[in-house]
């Protein structure tokens, strides 16, 4: 995703949102991380519970992204209808 200024183009809002919509996170929330030992050793115990939070934090802040991310084509679609409004008002005034 290249860097730019803010445009009412539908066709950069939906290749911004494709290379979102390529990310597939889901299966991290149900993913579990698990050892070969049994329990008792607090540090990788920890660890094994850290892990297991931020797989289903990741998942779940994916998730929020990809679909506020689906909300900009619209948006831009609204844009470039108002920009097109005002091209004609400002082409009939001259």
């Amino acid at each position: 995703m290249s860097a730019g200024g803010i445009v009412s183009s539908t066709a950069g809002a939906d290749a911004a949102v494709n290379e979102l919509v390529g990310i597939d996170t889901s299966a991290y929330a149900d993913q579990q991380v698990t050892f070969g030992f049994a329990t008792g050793i607090a540090g990788m115990d920890a660890g094994r519970d850290v892990t297991n939070h931020l797989f289903q934090a990741v998942a779940q802040f994916s998730a929020a992204v990809l679909g506020q991310a689906n909300k900009f084509p619209e948006l831009a679609s609204s844009i470039q209808k108002r920009d097109v409004a005002d091209a004609e008002r400002w082409a009939d005034a001259s």
